[in-house]
Parts: structure tokens; C-alpha cells; sequence
């Protein structure tokens, strides 16, 4: 049944990619990258970070929410352990808590190891957008109700990077499994606005991304249709630009070579949601918020909160930096590792919005030492690759804490399934 199901299904997508012509190879001269070149720095202090997420149902159908996450180094290993009793089902929720986890590990790395270099499994700018997305426009009352943990969650963010940049440690932030298309909607965005003028183009070109808002998507399907008969080039990139599948990985996998990586972007507060509403500053953001928690009070029938969460959202909103964003290839057949390396001396969210090619940025030195430990497409780094095998959940673990929760949870009871979300 498997290999019938699977080996159908999988034709027809096979068929149906190959019967559109997206011109990817026109984009070949916006692509701009550079060779890796080996590291010949000074010896330095490595340590990565990785967690994971679990959930155990309650049989009242609470869950349980345990979120671990490990700092490996030469001769260190740290450890940090959540645990937290979710009563309404959210996805951000647990995410949230491995964040907190993750972040909190990687300040222990720090302060107690000194480390050089500290590598963060994830994407930051993705780690940030999500966080202050729920924290201004949270809706349904399942995220409205964890607003001061997802508070906790982007402080702590904030709290890890401003103590990296005191005691002077790099950290980077590295993704294997990544979706976005910010690089892809630039240099396409690029080509339209260098062959037609059109307003809707240059907010492409500063804002990440278009698409979010229906109004402009609305706007690029009708400019497709104008342009499908008698402008065939631009039309072509308009269907690639709209294409939700078609990632930055997918454009890279094709013409960004093996041993290298590409020319940073600057990225800044270029969220197209937050800069069409006119949440470009930390007042706007914090206002928004706070809003939020007014509302996530009431459903927890509380008319305030212990810490100061409106002062923590505007602390971490202040330290948050922009972020050189790059990708690079190591071998043949990789994806393209996203290497995200938070950018000095800068504020995401001052009100400019940035999305930006930035030659100047340096990172040579930081792409050669990730070379250095690099083995293959699945242990794309060593450090990154312990860290993930001491914080992973398996399923003899998992089993392992339900039967200590089981005889902790007295009258409630466990229920019937174990759910492994992340970390697997």
C-alpha cells in the first residue's frame, strides 16, 4: 500500500513541477556569492546549542509541556530543563518555551565558559518575527492567553545576545531546515523594478514580504495578468515571484556553487505586516502589546502580573539586532545552510525598514570556521550535531518521564498518547 500510495503521488508532483517553466537561471547575475575560504584564524572556544519540545496529555486534556536544551563545548556540557502545564492548546506556547530553554543555556555557556564562538540551532530573524507577532497580533485566545510567556520568551532572546556582545562572543545562528524566500523576492523584485516603475515593486524590494497582505497580492495577480501577453519575461518571474513552494534553498540549490556562500543581506524590521500597519517603532510595538496582555489577563482572570512584562517586551524590543543574513554550500548535493550573525552596534526595530545586499559586511572568518566543521549534508556541523544528540527527545526518554508524571499527577491521570513535537 505504501509503495503504491507514495510512488503515485509522488509522480504526479514530479509531473506537475516539470510542467512549469519558472526561469530560475535568469536570476543567475543577481545571485552574488563568494568562495569559502579556508580558516586561518586563531585557535577558538566552539560550543553549540540545541533543544527539544515534548507533550504529554493530561487525561483532563491539559498537556504537559517539557522543553530541554544543552550547550556542548570542548570539555562542557549544559543543560536546562522546563517543564509547564499547558490548559490551553497552543502551537506557539511550547515553542516559546524552547526559546526560553535555548537561550537560557546559551547565557550559561557564556558566563560560565567563556566561549568564542557560540552556535544557536535556528534562524534568529525567524525567532524574533514570530515572537513579536504573537505578542501584537494574537487574536485567537489560545495564543492571547501565553503572552506573558512569550514575553519571557523574546526577553530572554534579547538577554542572550546583549550578553554575547558584553563579553564578546560571536554568535551564530545556523538553520538546516529553512523556507524563506527573502533572498528570492529581493533579486526578483530587483529585475521587475529595473524593467517597469510600479510602487507595489519598490515596497517588494524593503519589505518582507508582499505576499503576507492580500491587498498587494491581489495587486501582483493582476499585473500578472496584464503582463502574461505581451511581456512573457516578467510575467515568468511574477508566476515565480507568487510561487509559494519555489524557497530560497530550492533558487540556491540551483545556482549557488559548492564552496561557497552568498554576499550578506542587512535585514532589518522589513516585516511587511508590521510596516503596513505602521508598527515601525518600539512605542507602536510596545502599545500593540500591551494591548495584548490586557486582553491575555482577562482570560486568566487576573488583573496584573508579578513581573513586568510590558517593561521586559520594551527592553527586548531596544536590544534586538539587525542580522547579516547568508547562505552557504558546502557540498554538491547540500542544501544551502541559512547562517544568520546578529550585526553590532544596530536596533531592529528603529523604524527603518531594511532588506539589503551588504558587501561590507564581514563574515569570511566566520563561514571558513564553519567549514572547518562541516562533514556532510547530515552532520552539517559537529557542535550543532552533538548538541542536537544530547538534547533530542526519543521515545524511550519520553516514556521514561511519563511514568515519574503519571505517579506526580495524582488525581488527573495521564492520558493515552505522547506526542514528540520538536527535537526528534
Amino acid at each position: 500500500m505504501f509503495i503504491t500510495h507514495a510512488e503515485r503521488k509522488l509522480k504526479a508532483y514530479l509531473h506537475s513541477r516539470s510542467q512549469h517553466d519558472y526561469p530560475i537561471t535568469s536570476l543567475e547575475d543577481s545571485v552574488q556569492y563568494k568562495k569559502v575560504e579556508p580558516y586561518t584564524g586563531d585557535s577558538l572556544l566552539v560550543a553549540g546549542v540545541d533543544g527539544g519540545i515534548a507533550m504529554l496529555k493530561l487525561a483532563n486534556g491539559h498537556q504537559v509541556v517539557l522543553a530541554r536544551a544543552a550547550a556542548v563545548g570542548p570539555g562542557f556540557v549544559e543543560r536546562e530543563f522546563e517543564a509547564d502545564i499547558a490548559k490551553v492548546e497552543s502551537a506557539s506556547m511550547p515553542w516559546a518555551y524552547l526559546v526560553i530553554v535555548e537561550s537560557l543555556v546559551g547565557i550559561k555557556a557564556i558566563e560560565r565558559h567563556s566561549v568564542d564562538v557560540l552556535l544557536m540551532d535556528g534562524s534568529l530573524y525567524a525567532k524574533t518575527v514570530r515572537l513579536v507577532h504573537n505578542l501584537i497580533l494574537a487574536r485567537e485566545f489560545q495564543n492571547l492567553y501565553y503572552i506573558p510567556e512569550l514575553a519571557v520568551a523574546l526577553h530572554l532572546l534579547a538577554k542572550l545576545i546583549d550578553t554575547a556582545q558584553r563579553r564578546g562572543t560571536k554568535l551564530i545562528f545556523v538553520s538546516k531546515d529553512h523556507s524563506f524566500k527573502l533572498l528570492k523576492e529581493h533579486v526578483i523584485f530587483e529585475k521587475l523594478s529595473a524593467r517597469q516603475r510600479d510602487p507595489i515593486y519598490q515596497r517588494g524590494l524593503q519589505w518582507y514580504s508582499v505576499l503576507w497582505i492580500r491587498r498587494f497580492r491581489k495587486e501582483l495577480l493582476e499585473i500578472y495578468k496584464q503582463l502574461r501577453g505581451h511581456d512573457y519575461e516578467s510575467s515568468r518571474l511574477l508566476a515565480m515571484l507568487i510561487t509559494p513552494s519555489i524557497t530560497d534553498s530550492e533558487l540556491l540549490g540551483q545556482l549557488l556553487p559548492p564552496g561557497s556562500y552568498t554576499v550578506p543581506m542587512l535585514v532589518g524590521g522589513c516585516d511587511a505586516y508590521m510596516n503596513y500597519k505602521g508598527l515601525t517603532t518600539v512605542d507602536k510595538l510596545v502599545k500593540a502589546a500591551e494591548d495584548r496582555l490586557e486582553d491575555s489577563l482577562i482570560f486568566r482572570l487576573k488583573e496584573q502580573y508579578s513581573q513586568d512584562v510590558v517593561g521586559m517586551i520594551r527592553e527586548a524590543l531596544e536590544v534586538i539586532p539587525k542580522i547579516y543574513f547568508l547562505y552557504v554550500k558546502f557540498g554538491g548535493d547540500d542544501t544551502p545552510l541559512l547562517v544568520e550573525i546578529p550585526a553590532e552596534g544596530t536596533k531592529m526595530f528603529d523604524g527603518a525598514a531594511v532588506k539589503a545586499f551588504y558587501p561590507p559586511a564581514r563574515v569570511g572568518d566566520i563561514v571558513g570556521l564553519l567549514a572547518t566543521q562541516y562533514r556532510d549534508p547530515i552532520h552539517y556541523n559537529a557542535w550543532l550535531w552533538y548538541a542536537h544528540a544530547v538534547a533530542s527527545f526519543r521515545a524511550s526518554h519520553l516514556s521514561e518521564y511519563a511514568v515519574y508524571l503519571k505517579s506526580m499527577a495524582g488525581g488527573v491521570g495521564m492520558g493515552r498518547r505522547l506526542k514528540l513535537a520538536w527535537g526528534v
